[in-house]
């Protein structure tokens, strides 16, 4: 099963608007190369990131109605001695999705089975990241799990094995796995604001990819919806970093370096060019191209090497569509194949 993917492939996020699975997979199929299983936001809450992640894990306790997810201080080291003995079992099904938060993971599986059209070559999923799971689940009475090293390890590898059974399911399918560990929590990180150290994020994430890579071959990507320290990004063992360039290509273009080093070791930058907040239906291809390529024009200025940035670019939209109408997000989607048609001539 080839892992080759094309130069400015379009991907998509996972979270959607419609009240259907089907709305969703609907909208990608003949527009995006690489469809997402959809999160159905508005459908339940444990299709919600954090919710739906806390499936199988057995040291957290999630709260559908309050939405939270927590750490009971009763019987926590048996619940992770329990976590630990499944684990290292093999056997991830434990982490398997629960009906009440696959709704869109079951639609989408069968799509690919009914359709060979549906991702050609590759289906994307998604889980909620180590550090961004840790900073908000909290441990009962006190902090956070992201500020217990014991508790993020155990995270870390949950979240990881989750992204691999996955994957399986996806290999299963005949289709290449790209799973992404999505942290919007890693957002303003480098800033007076975050306490996270670079070991602490660089071991969590690295841990979660090992992981998610561990029942077989899979494209790990890392999405950050907001500004970060792209540099250090590039330094986690993923394939793949998307970031959004329509709101923080400027910021991402003061890594010119950090950027090249990364394509040269294999990675592949994802650009979120379409956006999702603000969103317009008058926006257009050109326009969006435009500006993505007047980006990877400064970067290519300031060192990254620009054969290697058109060879090993994606595309999506530079965050979830969940907060759109569901016909905006429609038109988001649709414009991904016409931006793509105008990078292919940079």
């Amino acid at each position: 099963m080839t892992q080759d993917i094309a130069p400015f492939s379009t991907l998509a996020i996972g979270s959607f608007p419609f009240t259907e699975a089907a709305g969703a997979l609907d909208a990608m199929e003949g527009r995006v190369d690489i469809p997402a299983s959809p999160q159905m936001v508005r459908v339940s809450p444990w299709e919600d990131m954090l919710l739906g992640a806390a499936d199988g894990i057995h040291f957290a306790e999630a709260d559908g109605a309050g939405r939270t997810v927590s750490v009971p201080l009763a019987g926590r080291e048996e619940s992770l001695a329990r976590f630990y003995e499944d684990y290292y079992s093999g056997d991830y099904s434990f982490l398997a999705r629960s009906q009440r938060a696959a709704g869109g993971w079951g639609a989408f599986l069968a799509r690919a089975g009914e359709s060979p059209a549906f991702g050609r070559t590759h289906l994307k999923t998604q889980v909620v990241g180590p550090l961004t799971f840790g900073q908000s689940v909290k441990v009962e009475g006190a902090f956070s799990l992201v500020d217990d090293p014991g508790l993020l390890e155990a995270a870390s590898a949950a979240l990881g094995a989750k992204a691999a059974w996955e994957a399986e399911a996806i290999r299963a399918a005949g289709r290449g796995a790209v799973v992404f560990l999505d942290e919007p929590g890693l957002s303003g990180y480098g800033s007076a604001f975050s306490t996270l150290s670079a070991e602490t994020v660089l071991g969590a994430l690295n841990a979660a990819a090992a992981a998610a890579r561990s029942k077989g071959p899979a494209l790990v990507g890392l999405h950050v919806c907001g500004n970060t320290d792209w540099g250090l990004m590039t330094r986690a063992d993923i394939d793949i970093l998307n970031c959004d360039s329509y709101g923080y290509l400027e910021s991402v273009s003061l890594y010119p370096k950090e950027i090249d080093a990364f394509l040269r070791r294999g990675g592949r930058v994802c650009w979120g060019a379409v956006p999702a907040q603000g969103f317009e239906p008058s926006m257009k291809a050109a326009f969006l191209a435009g500006r993505l390529k007047e980006g990877l024009e400064g970067l290519a200025r300031r060192g990254a090497d620009r054969e290697l940035l058109a060879r090993r670019s994606l595309l999506t939209t530079s965050c979830g569509l969940g907060s759109l109408e569901p016909e905006l997000a429609k038109l988001a989607v649709a414009l991904l194949p016409e931006v793509a048609e105008e990078m292919r001539k940079w």
